[in-house]
């Protein structure tokens, strides 16, 4: 039922107990046009959950003595590409790379996919996503997902065990736990017992091509069937089991499983992205923990609970959300467990109330394209109720978020804490929650101010096109000059050629990224879309103040206010990157 409502061509599922496998197979069709079924042995692109077994490898030269996570990068590898201007005090260590929070940026439009024909290996491909290896905050403050973080881990696995990170996690895991059909592709080429990974859209599939990866394949190469990962599902659940196999231990797993790096972390929350793997709130039973995959054409989840002895791992061939898949294995696994009982602590208001407040968004992924969270992103903390803290939401939703005691928070419905609020180093209040989400607090009145220009930006946008289909039959039927018409009417062609941009550039995001990483006809029509607002908006600037003792009354000022808000949303733009940015060459 669910893969006919969720439009999934096939699923890769493993159902684990702690002392059995329930179940290891596929359902649907791994080939689409050629109609052919996927059974355990059917192998799907898990992307990012690679992540996962890259901290396992990490993990495994900490335990071999051969690494510390508090190890400075700049002392193993000074020949890295990065850059953190406050390495004297602050240094990147491994244990940031493993959690992101080294304050690097995620991977780059044009470094996504590889479409070189070659792969990339050692220092090359670290210096191919070189531009997203900026700290942007102190390392270890907050956590932001980054792609490239794991591809210098792929190369501190080499550089420290002496052979390509995909062999090294081979031999001391793969190798042991008989993962026979687990691989890393590395050179995009289809295999007979690959699933086809597709697009749906409009009712219709579309086939996606495979793709080198576009460093080394540390953050996202991992190839994997039913079969091997109910193999590895088990091991999770029964390490004490494989004490003489030379695989991680107890004690390795529970350190994985614990963050260590935030500054949520250091104030005691624990919900959170930790050692390749990250703690999910969402069951009202019990938690699970893990990491998901989201790639060209196939998304993958895998889920553990070692304490309750259940796990489980899902796939499809498309991009689609799992989530009614994920719902439906866990009712089953957990329909015996009954619901914890929760407690509430009071809060001390003494303590709260000077924290509540503002707070403004803090950790977007990506500076360029999510500056607007900043602006747009923030929440408020109203009040105090008892033991609840009364949050605004940017967009204007009310949640109670109960209190768990020392300054720890749990979203009502949720059984965990996933939300903190506290001092950073320097005595500034700070909250963490909605996921990974780090928020300072500042005053309201900037944030309110820059809100209000944006706005007034956007209408005067849509004022201008108004203005243009007003002026339009006047310029027809030759009742406004060609000048006072480019006046009006270039700003709004401007307008549209950027949303057109802007609208191509989110469906090549999602169907063609290779488009991305070369000069042709998309990446420069977006190039020269967003260019051409901000060349419009000036010349229709230029052709106001050559008009303006010409127009008559006071149609000259309304004219002048839209051009002058029109100019402050270019001029932000320009500021973050937005107009005339060559995508083939970020």
């Amino acid at each position: 039922t669910v893969l006919k409502k969720e439009n999934l061509p096939s699923l890769m599922i493993s159902i684990v107990k702690k002392d059995s496998i329930l179940f290891s197979g596929g359902l649907g069709f791994a080939d689409l046009d050629r109609k052919i079924p996927a059974d355990s042995k059917t192998q799907y692109h898990l992307a990012s959950i690679t992540k996962f077994f890259v901290a396992m490898s990490i993990q495994r030269l900490v335990a071999d003595g051969k690494l510390d996570l508090n190890d400075r990068l700049q002392e193993i590898a000074p020949e890295l590409p990065y850059s953190n201007r406050w390495e004297s005090t602050d240094p990147v260590r491994i244990v940031h790379l493993l959690e992101h929070t080294a304050g690097f940026e995620d991977i780059q439009l044009n470094k996504m996919v590889n479409t070189t024909g070659r792969s990339f290996s050692g220092i090359t491909a670290v210096k191919e996503v070189g531009n997203s290896l900026n700290c942007r905050w102190k390392p270890g403050k907050m956590m932001s997902y980054s792609n490239p973080g794991y591809n210098v881990l792929g190369y501190i696995i080499e550089k420290v065990s002496g052979v390509p990170w995909n062999q090294y996690i081979n031999q001391t895991l793969l190798r042991p736990l008989a993962m026979d059909h687990t691989l890393f592709d590395l050179d995009g080429q289809g295999r007979e017992s690959y699933a086809k990974g597709y697009d749906f859209r409009n009712g219709i599939f579309t086939l996606f091509p495979f793709y080198r990866p576009g460093s080394n394949g540390a953050s996202s190469a991992i190839v994997s069937n039913a079969s091997d990962m109910a193999k590895f599902l088990h091991y999770l659940l029964n390490t004490n089991k494989y004490e003489n196999d030379g695989l991680l231990q107890e004690k390795d797993i529970c350190e994985m499983e614990r963050v260590h790096s935030t500054l949520a972390g250091q104030y005691g929350l624990q919900t959170g992205y930790a050692l390749g793997n990250d703690f999910f709130p969402n069951n009202k039973k019990i938690t699970f923990r893990g990491h998901n995959g989201k790639g060209e054409g196939f998304s993958s989840w895998i889920f553990f609970n070692r304490e309750a002895g259940l796990a489980y791992s899902i796939s499809t061939n498309c991009n689609a959300y799992l989530w009614p898949v994920s719902q439906i294995i866990e009712d089953y696994l957990t329909k015996n467990i009954e619901p914890p009982t929760l407690e509430s602590v009071m809060i001390d208001r003494s303590e709260i109330e000077p924290m509540l407040g503002y707070y403004q968004f803090m950790n977007p992924k990506n500076e360029r394209w999510e500056f607007f969270k900043r602006i747009f992103g923030g929440i408020n903390l109203l009040s105090i109720d008892k033991d609840k803290l009364v949050v605004e939401k940017g967009n204007g939703e009310i949640d109670s978020l109960i209190h768990m005691g020392k300054g720890i928070f749990r979203l009502k419905g949720n059984i965990i804490a996933s939300c903190i609020i506290g001092h950073d180093d320097n005595g500034n209040p700070f909250f963490q929650g909605y996921g990974s989400g780090f928020y300072g607090k500042i005053s309201y009145g900037p944030i309110l101010f820059q809100k209000i220009l944006i706005y007034l930006g956007l209408i005067a946008a849509s004022l201008s096109i108004v203005y243009t289909v007003v002026g339009l039959p006047l310029f027809l039927f030759k009742k406004m000059k060609a000048i006072d018409f480019g006046m009006i009417c270039l700003p709004a062609v401007g307008t549209i050629s950027f949303i057109l941009a802007y609208r191509k550039m989110g469906l090549t995001d999602s169907v063609n990224k290779e488009l991305f990483t070369t000069f042709n006809l998309t990446s420069f029509s977006i190039f020269a879309g967003m260019l051409f607002f901000g060349i419009s908006v000036v010349l229709g600037a230029y052709l106001l103040y050559k008009s303006w003792s010409q127009i008559q009354g006071w149609i000259k000022f309304p004219l002048a206010l839209n051009i002058i808000f029109l100019f402050y949303l270019m001029v932000l733009l320009s500021i973050h990157g937005w107009i005339g940015i060559p995508i083939w060459q970020m």
